[in-house]
């Protein structure tokens, strides 16, 4: 029998273009109370607090609020935190100084609600998103941000993620205008580049499905990929290599370009599959030279870059990338989203119901 709304997954992608115009449009309503925290407190430490993409997302944002904000930014794992960790561990900081950030979906995680409830003990404000402005996690909130999102039918989370993901960076874009570490001209720099943003990752919809046309014999019969980025890239290449995991069961291994040279260059063979993310950046050269080896030794090397690379080969995934510093992320998550769900489709297999459902209810990962 066909599955119901099998292709929720790809609706929720479709969306997120117009997801990102409106949230840009009601960025100053979605940042008020985040803004008036951060000037209401001299924050000087910020916790992330998220499981799997709700880390990765931590991973993003810290170089932006580390560079614009002047804020020291630990990402931690909330269910390692409660038993290993703690809150201003070296007693730097007074309660006032730290806020928590939670990146959440659902908000019924267990580990972000225990940490949130240790945080408002100590007098820690917390700040979340989440499409469910009373759930758990938003009672122990200081500030919910409503992500503007739902609920999706697909068990792998695209649109909330984004939501969350462009939320976080416009609220640290208004806090660093607030601050007066933005000019107005800068500011309105950064508010150009990111509406021009739905459009490229509209391109890049395109551009991925044609790519996939031509390459998914290659990804269907692969067993394990690797996925390789620098900077801000490696926690993309993190939650990338997590949504094709979660819908195909392909194998990933993911590695920091630098530590993929250390650790990663004695296993691959003709047939590796590698995935290397390459945005306009500082770090381009060094990728482009680990390219150029890593062809030495597969015949899929798949490079995701902006149709004006030098490297591009006929296995590139390429697109009309904005490539803006920080938010790129946003527009090359795209890729990974789509290749895991149309390699699922051509599988067999359903991106509504996980194959081993029931795990967080018999693992008791959530509240409720």
């Amino acid at each position: 029998m066909e599955e119901e709304n099998k292709h929720a997954m790809m609706e929720c992608i479709m969306a997120e273009p117009e997801l990102i115009r409106t949230l840009i449009a009601h960025r100053k309503q979605l940042s008020r109370e985040f803004v008036a925290l951060f000037l209401k407190h001299p924050i000087k430490k910020i916790y992330f607090s998220g499981q799997a993409s709700g880390t990765y997302i931590g991973m993003m944002l810290k170089p932006m609020i580390e560079e614009l904000l002047a804020i020291e930014v630990t990402v931690t794992n909330p269910a390692a935190f409660l038993e290993h960790e703690q809150f201003n561990v070296n007693g730097v900081y007074r309660p006032d100084e730290i806020a928590m950030l939670c990146p959440a979906h659902s908000g019924s995680t267990k580990g972000p609600v225990k940490m949130a409830e240790i945080a408002l003990q100590l007098g820690i404000p917390v700040i979340c998103t989440t499409y469910d402005i009373h759930s758990e996690l938003a009672k122990r909130s200081t500030v919910v941000i409503d992500k503007m999102s739902y609920e999706e039918a697909s068990y792998i989370e695209t649109k909330g993620h984004i939501a969350s993901l462009t939320i976080f960076f416009l609220c640290i874009l208004e806090t660093a205008y607030a601050y007066g570490k933005l000019s107005q001209g800068e500011y309105e720099q950064w508010i150009s580049d990111f509406e021009k943003l739905p459009a490229a990752c509209e391109d890049c919809i395109i551009q991925t499905k044609k790519w996939y046309e031509a390459n998914k014999h290659m990804l269907i019969h692969s067993k394990v990929a690797r996925y390789i980025g620098f900077g801000s890239g490696y926690a993309l290449a993190l939650e990338g290599s997590l949504k094709i995991a979660e819908a195909t069961a392909l194998a990933p291994v993911v590695y920091e370009m630098e530590e993929f040279m250390h650790q990663g260059t004695t296993q691959i063979e003709t047939d590796s599959l590698i995935f290397l993310i390459a945005p306009k950046a500082k770090e381009s050269q060094r990728l482009s030279q680990l390219l150029k080896w890593c062809r030495q030794y597969s015949n899929n090397c798949v490079l995701i870059a902006h149709n004006d690379h030098p490297d591009l080969d006929a296995v590139s995934l390429h697109a009309d990338f904005l490539d803006k510093e920080y938010i790129y992320v946003l527009e090359y998550l795209i890729p990974f989203q789509m290749i895991a769900h149309l390699m699922a489709m051509d599988m067999g297999l359903s991106t509504i119901h996980a194959r081993n459902d029931g795990a967080s209810s018999q693992l008791e990962t959530h509240v409720n």
